[in-house]
């Protein structure tokens, strides 16, 4: 789980550097296509993908599938409008929503201690946009919009995996996006030059390996066993954020942080125990 949340802070810190050379769509389509060129070479050689492919649910995995494109295409706009840093700070709150969608469409229960961590970890998101001073701007509520998507996501995604193999929803996200962003290609495709080749590869690569690793790490552990640790993602994007973008950790952004990722982990040991 530690080594997904680096391999996707990586991802991150590559997807911005590509962004802002060429533009947001270029790098999802890259990204996406990559994914499901990978799943169709799976495809021709191995007759369990195909099965894995059939799912009683098509709506939902269609749904989710979608959801993510869109939460890819406004996260990474983030990183180019409100930096790396910040918006990795603010986007440490979706496991937090993702308790609350739980309770709206997986009909789960919430403790009053739990809900007393989901509305700290609020305090801390509020802490780091600051709303209504003169440092706020409205660009912070891209970020915050991107982990709502994400957290509706990650619960629709739990919803399919009651029916669903895991891989199932992973082959389903993969041809989804594929095809999506493929009907933007004609419109926003910017012709990659020279070595920037090089970069493509590695994002695509990095894509791949962050979520095999996360799938492999829901298999062999529980969900609330190894979430805290998905907060190392903020630990290892404010890294890269600022040694390679120069971006600068504020008061406000790091002590937001520490409450938010607190109430997270606090959230996550309780429904453990």
């Amino acid at each position: 789980m530690i080594f997904s949340t680096l391999i996707f802070a990586t991802q991150d810190g590559v997807s911005r550097f590509l962004a802002e050379k060429y533009n947001v769509i270029t790098t999802m389509i890259i990204r996406f296509w990559f994914l499901a060129a990978c799943i169709m070479v799976c495809f021709l050689f191995s007759q369990k993908s195909r099965e894995l492919l059939k799912t009683e649910q098509p709506i939902l995995q269609l749904t989710r599938s979608t959801i993510l494109v869109f939460e890819v295409f406004i996260t990474v706009y983030s990183f180019t409008v409100v930096g790396l840093l910040t918006t990795s700070a603010i986007f440490s709150c979706y496991p937090l929503l993702a308790a609350l969608f739980s309770v709206l469409f997986l009909k789960e229960t919430l403790s009053t201690n739990n809900l007393v961590a989901i509305i700290m970890g609020f305090c801390g998101i509020l802490i780091i946009i600051q709303p209504g001073s003169t440092v706020f701007q409205s660009s912070s509520i891209i970020p915050l919009i991107g982990a709502i998507l994400f957290a509706l996501y990650g619960v629709l995604t739990r919803k399919a995996g009651l029916k669903d193999n895991s891989y199932t929803s992973f082959i389903w996200t993969g041809l989804t996006g594929g095809f999506l962003v493929t009907f933007l290609f004609p419109f926003f495709w910017k012709q990659i030059i020279g070595l920037d080749i090089v970069w493509i590869a590695i994002l695509s690569v990095l894509g791949i390996l962050g979520h095999f690793l996360l799938i492999k790490a829901f298999e062999v552990a529980e969900a609330s066993a190894i979430q805290p640790f998905a907060f190392f993602h903020f630990v290892f994007a404010s890294i890269i954020g600022i040694i390679v973008f120069s971006e600068k950790l504020t008061y406000s952004i790091l002590l937001g942080s520490i409450i938010v990722v607190g109430s997270g982990v606090f959230y996550y040991s309780r429904e453990k125990r």
